[in-house]
Parts: C-alpha cells; sequence; structure tokens
C-alpha cells in the first residue's frame, strides 16, 4: 500500500492503518460496498444532466433581482421603497381602473431594486364586474408608479431562474427538479458511506500525473467534500420546496382535510376573511404601517397585505422580519382592523414558531438571502464546484469503462453518451452568455417580445451547439470550445453594458450602482477563469477515439457474419420491406380516419363548418400532403434509395409522426370519446409508428455498427 504524505501524516501512517482502525465504525462487506457504489454510480448519472443545469442556472438565480436592475440599466433608489406613498399606490390602482372592492390586496417589497409585486385575488363579491373576477399580478416601480405586467416585466434573470426548476416544462417542471433533488441527495448519502474509510486522507491526496481516471477520481473525491455541507442543504431545501405537495398530503390527514386552516397554519400571511358589507369611507394606511415597521427595533416589512378592501371589516396585515444577523428565525406580523386602527392579532419576532420556523429556515437556506451579496458569492461559488464534481462524476464513469476487455460495441455506447452528457452541459455556459449580451442589444420597448425571443434564441442557440459539439463526438475539443466561445460572449457582456446603456464599469463604480457592477465584474472574473483553463488544458485521449474504436467494432462485425452460418428462415420479411408496408399502413390510416370522421354523416350528424364556402383551403391540402402524401413519398423512395441521409431523414421524419399520432390518440379520447371506430385507427396508427422507428432505427444503424 503506498504511503501518502500529509500534513497530518503523524496521524495515518497509509492507507491500511486508517482503514483498520475506521473498521468499528462501519462494517461493510465486499457484495454490500460494491451494490452501494453501483448504485451511487447509476444515481448520480441518471440525473447528472439535469443537476448540472439545475445548479448552473442556480448561480444566476441567487442574483436574479441584480441582473433585472442590470439588464433594465436603472439605478436602484432604496429611498423611494422606505418613503413609499401606500395611500398613494392605491389611489393610483383606482385611477388604472382596478375595481379593488371585495379583495386581498398583497404588496411584496423587494429585497434589491425597486419593482414592487402586487397581487390581487379575485373580488369576493358575487355581484362585482368581470374584471374584478379575474386575479392580478402586476410589477409597480416605486419611483414611477409605472406598472407592467409579468411579460412586460420579464428578463434574462427571470428566465434563467425559471429554468433553475424547469418551470419551462408545464405542470410537471418543478416536480421534476424535486425528485432529481430527492435523487441527489441519495447520490450524496451513498457517496459519503463508499468513501468514509478515507474520507480524509483522500482529502490531501491529488495525483496529477497518474492516470486520467486517478485525476478525476482525486477532483471528484476533493471537491465533493469541499462542498458536501453545500450540496446536502441544497438538496434537502430543494426536496422541500419543490415537493411540499408530498408533505402536504400526509398532513391534510391530520387536519380532518380542512385545507383553509392547513394553509393558516403553515403560512399565517396567506389568510382570509369573510366578506362583509361595503364601506364608502377612503381608509389611510399609511399611519398604521409605520406603527407596524416601528413595533420593533430592526423589523422590516416585506409583505403589506389588505384583506377585504372597501369594507366595514377590513384588515392591513404587516408581515416581515427582523435583520438576519441579529436573529436567523424572526418573522413578525401585525394585523389591524382598518376601522377600529386595533390590533386584530399579532407575531412577536423574537418569539419562535415552530412550523414558520422550519419553512423560514429552509427557504432562507436554498436562497441564501439571509447574508448579503457576499454569501450569494460564496454560494455560487460552491454551486460552480458542485458542478466541476457533476462532470468529473461523468469522466470517471467513462474512464471506468475505457479499457480493451470491454467490447467495442458497450465502448462505443459509453463514448456516445458522454459525448451527449457533455455537450449539453458545457454548451450552457456559451449559451447563457451571449443569452447576456442579447439581452443589452434588445432595445427596452422590445420588453412584451423578451419572453418570446429569450425561449426561441436560448433553446435554439442551445440545441445547434448541442448538436455541432455531439456530432463532433470529442469531449476535449467539447470542454475547450465551449470555454473559449463562452469566455469570450461572457467579455462582451460588460462591453455591451457600456455601449447599449452607458454603464461602463468606471461609471456604475463611481454613481455607487453596485447592483450593476455585481454583475459586470462576475462575468469578468467567470471568463478569465473560463479562458485561462481553456488555455491550460491538454489532451489526455487519443483525437480519433471514437473513430478508432468504431474501426475495431466494424472489424468485430465483419469477423462475426463471416462466421455466422446464414439459417433461412421462410418467415422472415426483410427490413426495407417491412418498412415500407408501415410507411403505406400509416398512409391509409390517416386515409381511414378522414372516412370515419364521416361516419356520422349516416346518423344525420352535421358536418357544415362555420364560414364555409364550398372550396377546401388550401392549408388542408398541405395536411393532407403531410400526413399522406410524405407517408406514400418515403414508403415508394424506400424501394430504391438507402443513402446515409436518407435513413435519418426517414427516421426523424416517422419520431415526428408518431407524436403527433400520440397526440392525436389523446385528443380523440379527450373530446371524441364516443366515435369509438377513430380512436380504434389512431391507437393502430400509434402502433404502426413505434414498430416504424424500431425499424428506421435498426436499418440506419446497420452500417455504423
Amino acid at each position: 500500500m503506498d504511503l501518502i504524505y500529509t500534513p497530518y501524516s503523524h496521524f495515518w501512517s497509509n492507507d491500511l492503518l486508517w482503514e483498520t482502525n475506521l473498521s468499528n465504525c462501519i462494517n461493510m462487506n465486499k457484495r454490500n460496498h460494491n451494490v452501494i457504489f453501483h448504485t451511487h454510480t447509476v444515481s448520480g448519472i441518471v440525473i447528472s444532466v439535469a443537476l448540472y443545469i439545475i445548479f448552473f442556472c442556480g448561480v444566476f438565480a441567487l442574483f436574479k433581482d441584480e441582473i433585472s436592475i442590470w439588464e433594465k440599466g436603472i439605478p436602484v433608489q432604496k429611498e423611494n421603497i422606505e418613503k413609499l406613498d401606500y395611500d398613494s399606490l392605491i389611489t393610483d390602482l383606482k385611477e388604472k381602473n382596478y375595481e379593488l372592492y371585495g379583495r386581498d390586496i398583497s404588496i411584496m417589497l423587494p429585497e434589491v431594486g425597486q419593482q414592487i409585486i402586487i397581487s390581487m385575488t379575485a373580488s369576493k363579491d358575487s355581484l362585482a364586474p368581470e374584471t374584478a373576477k379575474n386575479f392580478e399580478y402586476l410589477y409597480l416601480d416605486a419611483s414611477t408608479f409605472e406598472t407592467s405586467d409579468y411579460i412586460q416585466n420579464y428578463h434574462i434573470g427571470e428566465f434563467i431562474y425559471r429554468l433553475h426548476f424547469f418551470s419551462q416544462i408545464p405542470n410537471i417542471g418543478i416536480y421534476l427538479s424535486g425528485l432529481i433533488a430527492l435523487f441527489f441527495l441519495f447520490a450524496i448519502i451513498t457517496g459519503v458511506i463508499i468513501h468514509w474509510k478515507k474520507i480524509i486522507p483522500n482529502f490531501y491526496l491529488f495525483r496529477s500525473k497518474s492516470k486520467l481516471k486517478n485525476i478525476w477520481a482525486d477532483a471528484h473525491t476533493v471537491l465533493g467534500m469541499i462542498g458536501l455541507p453545500f450540496q446536502f442543504v441544497y438538496a434537502v431545501t430543494s426536496c422541500f420546496i419543490c415537493l411540499t405537495i408530498l408533505l402536504l398530503i400526509p398532513a391534510n390527514f391530520l387536519y380532518d382535510n380542512d385545507q383553509e386552516k392547513l394553509m393558516e397554519d403553515l403560512r399565517p400571511f396567506s389568510r382570509t376573511y369573510p366578506l362583509a358589507q361595503k364601506s364608502d369611507i377612503v381608509y389611510t394606511i399609511n399611519t398604521l404601517i409605520k406603527k407596524a415597521s416601528t413595533e420593533w427595533d430592526n423589523f422590516t416589512p416585506s409583505i403589506i397585505s389588505l384583506k377585504n378592501y372597501g369594507t366595514t371589516n377590513m384588515k392591513l396585515q404587516v408581515d416581515g422580519s427582523l435583520n438576519a444577523q441579529e436573529k436567523f428565525i424572526g418573522n413578525g406580523r401585525v394585523v389591524y382592523d382598518v376601522a377600529t386602527n386595533q390590533i386584530v392579532s399579532i407575531k412577536n419576532p423574537y418569539k419562535d414558531d415552530y412550523l414558520e420556523g422550519v419553512e423560514l429556515t429552509l427557504r432562507r437556506m436554498h436562497y441564501g438571502n439571509y447574508g448579503g451579496v457576499f454569501l450569494k458569492i460564496i454560494y455560487s461559488i460552491l454551486a460552480f464546484i458542485t458542478c466541476f464534481v457533476i462532470i468529473t462524476g461523468v469522466l470517471i464513469w467513462l474512464e471506468s469503462r475505457n479499457k480493451k476487455k470491454v467490447p467495442a460495441k458497450q465502448q462505443l455506447y459509453n463514448l456516445r453518451v458522454g459525448h451527449i452528457y457533455m455537450a449539453i452541459c458545457l454548451t450552457l455556459f456559451p449559451v447563457i452568455a451571449f443569452s447576456f449580451v442579447l439581452a443589452k442589444i434588445l432595445p427596452l420597448d422590445l420588453a412584451a417580445q423578451k419572453y418570446s425571443i429569450y425561449h426561441a434564441t436560448f433553446f435554439g442557440l442551445w440545441l445547434i451547439l448541442f448538436a455541432f459539439f455531439r456530432l463532433k463526438r470529442d469531449n476535449y475539443f467539447t470542454n475547450k470550445y465551449t470555454l473559449l466561445i463562452g469566455s469570450v460572449f461572457g467579455f462582451l457582456v460588460p462591453i455591451a453594458n457600456g455601449i447599449f446603456s452607458e454603464n461602463w464599469i468606471w461609471n456604475t463604480y463611481l454613481n455607487k450602482e453596485y447592483e450593476i457592477l455585481l454583475i459586470d465584474l462576475f462575468w469578468i472574473f467567470l471568463s478569465a477563469i473560463a479562458l485561462f483553463i481553456a488555455l491550460k488544458s491538454k489532451r489526455k485521449h487519443p483525437k480519433d477515439l471514437y473513430k478508432k474504436i468504431k474501426e475495431i467494432r466494424a472489424k468485430e462485425l465483419a469477423e462475426e457474419r463471416s462466421n455466422r452460418s446464414i439459417k433461412k428462415n421462410y418467415n422472415h420479411i426483410p427490413m426495407r420491406t417491412k418498412i415500407i408496408i408501415l410507411w403505406i399502413f400509416i398512409a391509409l390510416g390517416f386515409i381511414i380516419h378522414h372516412i370515419y370522421g364521416l361516419f356520422g354523416v349516416y346518423y344525420n350528424d352535421s358536418l357544415m363548418m362555420e364560414g364555409a364556402t364550398g372550396e377546401t383551403p388550401i392549408i388542408h391540402h398541405v395536411y393532407r400532403i403531410l400526413f399522406e402524401g410524405f407517408a406514400l413519398l418515403f414508403g415508394i423512395l424506400t424501394v430504391e434509395v438507402s443513402k446515409k441521409w436518407f435513413k435519418w431523414t426517414s427516421f426523424v421524419w416517422a419520431i415526428l409522426l408518431g407524436v403527433f399520432n400520440i397526440y392525436h390518440f389523446l385528443e380523440a379520447l379527450l373530446h371524441e370519446i364516443s366515435n369509438i371506430s377513430e380512436i380504434l385507427i389512431l391507437a393502430l396508427m400509434i402502433v404502426a409508428s413505434i414498430f416504424l422507428v424500431i425499424n428506421l432505427n435498426k436499418w440506419k444503424n446497420l452500417d455504423s455498427e
């Protein structure tokens, strides 16, 4: 066993002694170790790409408010928040034709910046106009009282923040990120168990001149241990935030299905009151808010809520917290009856409440908003370290399977998976950097269009870069040039800010616009580090590793074919014949589907569409060509064409057609459940699409094996 020389070598002379001393702490036979090791590997590999996206985007999500200020280029005037006239704010909402009677109005004050968030529930008055029965969510500038909706206030920081928990995936995105956090927690625990016996000596071990697998393993272990507390905290808090629904299910039984009472205990700021009679008196709330702000020393309001506005039982609720340096869990609340100016209820921030304290603790630890900008910087460094741990985990997995005894077919599969993983993860850096440059180039009057522009540009560019580096099939090339491209765009971020907003670094420093300065400096440091790593990186693998293994696999296949006796199978259908039959079946399926759609004519169903003129719209001809015509076209061309591009085109089109058939089938189940014959043919078309995709995949891989 090799000796390990460390500053603590007088405690541990070698690996064997260290393992012997801790054998009484953890007794694990080889089988159990292998089970946990493979469980750690599999759970890590499965979630690695999604987890990388979560942590990389999480870095920028920490500075979401600062990014918003940077993009708009408007300096923060904190005195406007501190001296906000709430009476004038309510009057301004009325003048903008917002019907406030019977609503619960929440005014959420920002931690950074001057954009106030205002949410208004639907009016509880059954006779309220239709405009008052809609939930309203808008932003209000504390300086100008200008209002904007969510889309108009959209910025690149909000986009990346939403990507952080996969909000772009409708309905299930946040739950998906929660499940990934749960698997991440599992991977952390199994990783600690695996490395426990060598956790301290391996922390000081880094074999920079050893095999590539050892280099990645040492980096993975050392950096994993540095970020372990941070990663554990983030895994636990993410599970809580994203999978709260799983916590509410058992809690619902404890409250006998009284969800209103449950939510009042979990989130007292959301408490509601029954609607009383309308009041014509216009009450002032500035005095009460000021009184609540001075109820305790170092108490800062964060949410001002007006319950049942314009009624005789209107309540003013002021939620806030103490300075985090004075008390970490110091949330307080005062509720006034506006008509009498009397306190209805009060929650002292110096007295802890278990339910509120747990939620506040978990949220503060997740968002890092209790230690100022320096804590956010530390969080971001640890998040980048975690990204590196994820990447090294994938590289370890690849290196451990890059052995001569591993069949060439399996090596090719492993390399393909590695190329896909690395291409998805590493291209995220240049895409985000470019998006920041784009955010400064786009004029401010395009605010309403930014939502669509960001989505299309971000995901479009990400897809293009992914496809390019995936087809390049070289992880060294992917790593080096994503860092180079990202660093170039990163250096352009402060330059674009200076050109288009005149917020040059020296100007923002002199004007004490530190939120804007922070983002520019962040990109300069990040780009400098990325450039340094890219220039210092050296190739460890042969340049054409994938190509060489592919050649070995081709020789293996040739030998297998030459040594294999071909038995005649009278029931065998040639692959191209099957593909042609399936294409024709799908085309006929579309035709039969149209015929079955007309089946109701026999039973006196009306087919006249609104606005029909007797002429078939050109778009309907296009639909028929795309579905029936293209299916027949691919069937005919398969008879004679077998080029690689044609195989790939057929394969992609078959996938798109299959997705459409599934969608069409689900739509029929939802809206035409009585049309049994139409649903049957759609189900058969789905089966045909599955067989077609499988056979096309085999066909296109015949020559590449």
